[in-house]
């Protein structure tokens, strides 16, 4: 994974084997500022705080981190926090097996073991920032969360199985998020795309589209007036607002693509990852 930052000369970038390491560079001048072995296993998605260079937050498969850079003269040094994602019931868990006994205690002990709830930790499956320098994270099990970086407090934008919860966003995987206009938009996993709005702590969704297939890329471009949508099976869609249509128009197909992710670097140029596969 790799990201820029907007207000200084820094690339963040996350390798894999053999130590998994986040390392800071200045890009400028090809100069390696800090690296942390070991800090980078399982991320999937790395992005610097627009409004600050000095901090950045690596999403893995099961965790959220939030890395500042310190720094010391010419001396830089990256500082893990990680944050404590909220926990909620896990019907997955494995359950004691009963077992024949005549025994009242131990009768009720495998009773009481059996309603007891078990509880893990969400799933973070996206992320992005805010305008307010804050994380808004969506989840696997449908859950919205709001990350403050300066307390690492967590607050629940959304709750799938609250009372009078949505029901459109009931069952809803947050494949993507990405800040556009005045809204949240929020890509699932079934070929479905929301602007969500809050309001007064209440989550509503403004607008829906069906899209042609599931996306896992949503991001929004330098002048924040297109939305730049691709697919892992080689598409990528644009919704323009600045021409006020609504429309979502498919801009490349390339049919066996594989794309991983893309970019928009101007209002015209678009960067690709894809994944090369070799037998």
């Amino acid at each position: 994974s790799l990201t820029l930052s907007d207000g200084g000369p820094y690339l963040g970038s996350c390798s894999s084997l053999p130590d998994y390491s986040i390392t800071v560079w200045n890009w400028e001048k090809a100069e390696l500022l800090c690296t942390q072995s070991h800090g980078g296993q399982d991320v999937i998605y790395l992005e610097f705080n627009p409004l600050n260079c000095l901090q950045l937050c690596a999403l893995s498969t099961t965790t959220l981190t939030l890395w500042n850079i310190e720094r010391c003269g010419s001396f830089h040094l990256l500082k893990p926090s990680a944050i404590q994602l909220p926990e909620i019931p896990d019907s997955s868990s494995e359950k004691p097996t009963p077992t024949s006994t005549k025994d009242p205690n131990c009768i009720s002990q495998i009773l009481a073991a059996l309603s007891e709830p078990k509880a893990a930790p969400v799933t973070p499956s996206t992320v992005c920032w805010t305008a307010t320098s804050q994380l808004c994270v969506g989840c696997a099990e449908g859950y919205l969360l709001l990350v403050d970086p300066e307390s690492l407090s967590v607050s629940v934008l959304f709750d799938p199985k609250a009372a009078g919860a949505i029901p459109e966003l009931k069952s809803f995987y947050f494949q993507a998020v990405a800040l556009y206009g005045n809204g949240l938009i929020a890509v699932g996993k079934e070929s479905v795309m929301h602007c969500l709005q809050s309001k007064e702590t209440q989550i509503s969704i403004r607008q829906t589209w069906e899209l042609e297939r599931p996306v896992t890329t949503a991001v929004v471009s330098p002048n924040k007036d297109k939305l730049l949508l691709s697919a892992n099976t080689g598409q990528i869609y644009v919704l323009n607002t600045a021409h006020r249509s609504d429309q979502i128009e498919k801009i490349l197909d390339v049919h066996s693509g594989n794309f991983l992710s893309a970019a928009m670097f101007s209002d015209k140029n678009i960067c690709v990852v894809k994944c090369s596969c070799f037998s």
